[in-house]
């Protein structure tokens, strides 16, 4: 389970899920950012792999999908319910595991990365992909521990918010690029937010 999460989780942004949030500074650039709606991320990385993963995103609910080695896999976070569904389209089944709360952040768009961004100064204002957008760099470095002799590692790069939705537009890391494409803003089809009815359930 927490390897198929872990690759979906690599697909979402290419720095990870389990990096520390730094401390909020006053200015937010994703303030204005929809809270419903589906986008896909794409990241490439710098061996030639490409990742795709499709996120709906509707309040407290979310939903991802993605193709894996074993055919398509669709997460559910279900933040009304405290529950997540791992569905398995090959075997047109699910399982219900209870749902960790920091996950249902770490699958929002803009939540994950706001807390990583260095600083609230922007670098820049550039045009990606058509839009005018203001770029931030961003770490996720967890700094040295105390009664040890190392550091964790790190990484960081720069992302780009528009100016006009607030909405990630890319990052980039030394090992992969990520694109948020195929934006639609709006309520999601509630139907999303649950396993098909004529999936079955199983417990592993």
């Amino acid at each position: 389970m927490k390897k198929l999460l872990m690759l979906s989780m690599s697909a979402f942004l290419s720095f990870g899920a389990n990096f520390p949030a730094r401390a909020q500074t006053n200015h937010n650039p994703f303030a204005g950012a929809p809270t419903r709606y589906s986008v896909s991320v794409v990241t490439a990385s710098k061996t030639g792999t490409m990742l795709t993963m499709r996120m709906y995103v509707d309040g407290n609910k979310r939903r991802t999908e993605q193709e894996t080695n074993n055919g398509p896999l669709v997460l559910i976070l279900r933040g009304d319910m405290n529950l997540m569904y791992t569905v398995i389209v090959s075997r047109k089944a699910y399982r219900i595991d209870p749902l960790d709360p920091t996950l249902l952040a770490s699958l929002d768009t803009y939540e994950f990365p706001r807390g990583m961004i260095v600083s609230g100064d922007k670098v820049a204002t550039e045009t990606i992909k058509g839009q005018l957008c203001d770029k931030y760099r961003f770490s996720s470095a967890r700094g040295e521990k105390k009664g040890t002799s190392g550091s964790a590692t790190a990484t960081s790069g720069y992302i780009w918010i528009s100016q006009s939705t607030h909405f990630p537009v890319m990052s980039k890391t030394e090992g992969a690029t990520s694109e948020w494409v195929n934006l639609d803003v709006g309520p999601q089809d509630s139907s999303l937010f649950e396993p098909p009815a004529e999936y079955q359930q199983i417990t592993q």
